[in-house]
């Protein structure tokens, strides 16, 4: 069982830390509450039903322990500090001009998150950065498929909407 799990945990934790990061917006915050997903993950992988891909129930117990840390803290997220995670991620034959455009890019794409709807916000990271498909997300939200379609789309107007209003500043 040890091995195996370290297998899964090897597979996920990647795509998971990446997730809470983006809606937590703090990375000491994501190694938190990533720690905690896969401890429930190695706790009650036995409970695991099969009933959705193990995939999306790693990822909807990330979803449960990430608004359960909310509730306790009664914090406002805000996805800041993104350049901590992605700073090792730039591409090193990028020329100085490139790079600062891609940093401004980033940073309004970062202020855009922050003022959408938290449900649009959070449809958008799993389906457009996590690049999970519409019924896993449904199966992660416990929302219906085409809730989730519907949701994406208006978050996606929404994102569109307030990304041009903050270029034209």
């Amino acid at each position: 069982m040890d091995s195996e799990f370290t297998t899964l945990y090897q597979k996920y934790k990647n795509p998971i830390f990446s997730y809470i990061f983006y809606l937590a917006g703090d990375r000491s915050v994501a190694e938190e509450i990533c720690q905690d997903v896969f401890l429930k993950v190695y706790l009650n992988i036995a409970k695991f039903e099969g009933r959705s891909s193990l995939k999306t129930w790693i990822y909807t117990i990330a979803r449960n322990t990430y608004f359960d840390y909310v509730r306790k803290t009664k914090k406002e997220v805000a996805i800041e500090d993104l350049e901590n995670y992605t700073s090792d991620l730039v591409d090193k034959d990028m020329g100085p001009e490139e790079h600062a455009t891609k940093i401004a890019t980033r940073e309004l794409i970062e202020k855009t998150l922050n003022q959408i709807n938290e449900k649009y916000r959070m449809l958008l990271i799993l389906r457009d950065i996590q690049n999970l498909s519409y019924k896993e997300i449904s199966e992660i939200t416990e929302m219906e498929l085409n809730t989730v379609k519907v949701g994406i789309y208006r978050g996606r107007r929404e994102f569109q909407k307030i990304y041009q209003e903050m270029e034209e500043l």
